[in-house]
């Protein structure tokens, strides 16, 4: 029986990646290759299955890459089976019928759509399940060329047949420089739909009137924009698009035509910021009677009732992709000279995760039906929330003890991969979001006799670090309530080409020191080796709501996060001891205690080394 246990060492990580590879993915290659060219043939695309599978698959290859290259390769290949098939299954591949309510064949996978009075329908929420499947593949195979060379002709093409499908429903998409908002608005045509007759008098009557209430739905929302959820998920699809084209393999291919890369580079990241800014502003913000803050939302704009689970996981399912290419993606806007930016902030994932933990979940490990707290649903075991585990680690645990509670009705494909990528953040709180930091760096001065660096790459500097971190940690009861967080102030930003901001960075452009050929965070990462440190945590802001009940407040250690191990990228040899930042022990006591901000100054001596990616 399947299992996800607290441990997260490497060997338990690789075993339970195969296990969970076994289990959804038993069939061979060619298998799954014609198993999904049958579900076309008989009409019947499993759009949700398979846009769940792809998505699960690429975050467990995503974990295992790190570890072992040739088992993360196999999960690779898999998703490129898997991509493959979806398009050589696309309507306009296919000759499949004329979309009637668009007047033409769309670049996109329809099918016979019942809540749609039974005629062929194409849906950007169903296209960007499937454009996911490739443009997840193609961006980890334009990060990692050498590794992937072999795939290189397939990302280049499923790259360019994303862009063909974002065109096929770009006259659906709202995007005006007058509006600080991205939508896609449903078909015009929707309001001819009868949403009655024999289409729906054929099927099963427990399910015509659920039927004929979404199509009610469809034909009253002609021309309004669509459901949160249907935007996001092309969305998600369109970021690793974006990012993907900006590579130097795409950029070099025949492919890469001046139009596709405005497109890519340009419009695209600005329709995600602006439709991820669509989502964000009709969030509900919320408080709860000790000062919690959460979030409802509903279903669409015109919608008035709290969003149901199944979506809004669905929903919340798209944003890590974004988050993780947000810093990319905001490089695009300024290179274009945008100001919008990516609008995922830690307070926002915060506030989600708060509705999480303290809606959603159940204390007998049950999940309620709608983001308001109403309802039951015994099927949800947390998909799509798990990844907040990132901002409360409490999120992990709730969903793993949820799903396990009932693993044959609520273990999906996509619980069990985020439980297993977003496990780590259950051993401790991973800090985020900082209300400011300072810096100072110079060169360490040589004592009598010592000798000098035979170069600028050999100097040792003395490099301090102080600030103030959001912890937002609060008490649960009259008992200490310990918790381990860690943080890792900016020592030379993101692990992206664009990346200027830290200590780091301002030292090699200050003392001219020379950079390893290639781009910062594909060819080489910029990190801190130390020889010794002194760091200190204190609290910095802590706040009792009510009467104090012997509240206290406590940093009982600190100490330096585990430290990296890689190869220098000048020398070949192996470097230890990079910094990754602190790892705090704190506590709180009371129910309305809050530990609100934390207090740090690290010293360190080391040097400035440039080593190889891990993966």
């Amino acid at each position: 029986m399947i299992y996800i246990g607290d441990q997260n060492d490497p060997s338990t990580i690789i075993k339970d990646a195969q296990e969970f590879f076994d289990h959804w993915f038993p069939q061979s290659d060619e298998d799954h290759k014609m198993e999904i060219k049958g579900f076309f043939d008989a009409g019947a695309p499993e759009f949700w299955k398979w846009g769940e599978l792809a998505g699960s698959l690429a975050q467990v290859h995503d974990l295992v890459a790190p570890l072992d290259a040739e088992k993360a390769g196999r999960y690779l290949q898999r998703l490129g089976v898997i991509a493959n098939a979806l398009l050589d299954n696309r309507d306009d591949v296919r000759g499949s019928p004329i979309d009637p309510f668009r007047g033409r064949v769309m670049v996109a996978w329809g099918s016979i759509t019942t809540d749609r009075d039974c005629q062929w329908n194409t849906d950007p929420v169903t296209a960007g399940l499937f454009v996911y499947a490739m443009t997840a593949f193609a961006r980890r195979v334009v990060e990692h060329p050498a590794r992937y060379a072999q795939y290189s002709a397939d990302a280049i093409r499923f790259i360019t047949a994303a862009l063909e499908t974002y065109e096929s429903f770009r006259s659906e998409l709202h995007l005006s420089d007058d509006d600080k908002e991205a939508y896609y608005i449903s078909p015009p045509k929707y309001a001819g739909l009868r949403c009655a007759g024999e289409c729906y008098d054929r099927q099963p009557e427990s399910k015509r009137d659920d039927l004929r209430d979404s199509c009610d739905d469809y034909r009253d929302g002609a021309g309004k924009p669509i459901a949160f959820n249907e935007n996001l998920s092309m969305m998600k699809a369109l970021a690793d698009a974006a990012v993907a084209a900006d590579s130097a393999m795409y950029r070099n291919s025949d492919h890469a035509t001046p139009e596709r890369l405005r497109v890519a580079t340009e419009e695209i990241p600005l329709v995600i910021a602006k439709n991820v800014a669509f989502f964000i502003n009709h969030l509900r913000a919320k408080t709860l009677s000790d000062d919690t803050p959460y979030f409802e939302w509903s279903h669409q704009v015109t919608g008035h009732r709290p969003q149901d689970l199944d979506h809004a996981g669905f929903e919340l399912d798209c944003l890590p992709p974004i988050l993780e290419d947000q810093v990319r993606l905001d490089a695009l806007l300024a290179r274009s000279g945008r100001p919008e930016r990516i609008p995922l902030s830690p307070a926002v994932c915060k506030g989600l995760a708060n509705t999480f933990l303290r809606k959603v979940w159940h204390s007998n490990n049950t999940l309620s039906d709608r983001v308001d707290g109403v309802g039951t649903n015994e099927d949800a075991g947390g998909a799509g929330w798990i990844p907040l585990a990132q901002f409360d680690p409490w999120v992990w645990t709730r969903a793993r003890d949820t799903t396990f509670k009932d693993p044959d009705r609520r273990l999906r494909a996509a619980t069990h991969a985020e439980l297993l990528r977003y496990r780590e953040y259950n051993l401790m709180k991973h800090l985020t979001e900082y209300g400011g930091q300072n810096w100072l760096i110079t060169p360490a001065s040589l004592a009598v006799g010592e000798t000098k660096p035979q170069s600028i790459h050999d100097q040792k500097w003395l490099l301090f670090l102080s600030g103030v971190v959001i912890a937002d940690l609060k008490g649960d009861g009259q008992e200490w309530d310990h918790q381990t967080v860690a943080f890792s102030p900016d020592m030379a930003g993101p692990d992206d080409p664009s990346a200027t901001s830290g200590p780091l960075n301002w030292a090699i452009r200050q003392y001219s020191i020379p950079r390893p050929p290639g781009a910062a965070g594909t060819q080489y990462l910029v990190r801190f080796q130390v020889e010794g440190w002194s760091p200190c945590v204190s609290l910095g802001a802590i706040f009792n709501k009510g009467q104090s009940n012997n509240s206290g407040f406590a940093v009982d250690t600190w100490r330096p996060s585990h430290f990296g191990t890689g190869k220098n990228i000048l020398t070949d040899a192996q470097v230890n001891n990079l910094f990754s930042g602190i790892t705090a022990d704190v506590a709180v006591r009371d129910v309305d205690a809050w530990l609100y901000r934390l207090s740090y100054n690290i010293s360190l001596l080391g040097k400035i080394v440039f080593v190889a990616p891990a993966f």
